[in-house]
């Protein structure tokens, strides 16, 4: 596992759990969180519970088996549809009893992370060539 790439992910998400106790929200009963959005791309992550998480239809078994109290998912949408999901952490406790990175990294699915990076990662590049060339084409 990127280990680099892993302690990031599990800082954003401490942040993210902190911010939301902040606000007073019921940690445990699921929220969402946009970590970066632009006009066609949007990546996120989902906090569901394991009783939520398991009512959703057509569930593949072998999410199924990794599912704990406390689970998210980093999502990918594409001009407004979804065309990633991946359980990137399954934790055996609430969200508001997780206190440190650590046990974000304890928790984390490497295989489903590794899927997320790469599936940004190829967003991005496209975006990032797709803008250099409508540069290129308005500069000639």
């Amino acid at each position: 596992m990127d280990k680099g790439y892993a302690e990031s992910i599990a800082s954003d998400i401490m942040k993210m759990l902190e911010t939301t106790k902040a606000s007073g929200l019921d940690m445990n009963s699921g929220f969402q969180n946009d970590a970066f959005k632009s006009d066609h791309f949007l990546f996120g992550y989902i906090f569901y519970p394991r009783e939520s998480l398991l009512n959703v239809p057509n569930l593949p078994q072998s999410v199924r088996k990794k599912i704990k109290k406390s689970n998210i998912l980093g999502t990918v949408d594409v001009d407004g549809k979804k065309i990633g999901i991946h359980l990137i952490c399954s934790l055996p406790i609430g969200f508001d009893e997780i206190t440190s990175e650590e046990q974000i990294i304890s928790g984390i699915n490497e295989k489903e992370l590794v899927e997320f990076k790469e599936q940004i990662a190829k967003i991005l590049h496209k975006d990032l060539v797709g803008n250099i060339d409508k540069a290129q084409e308005m500069e000639q």
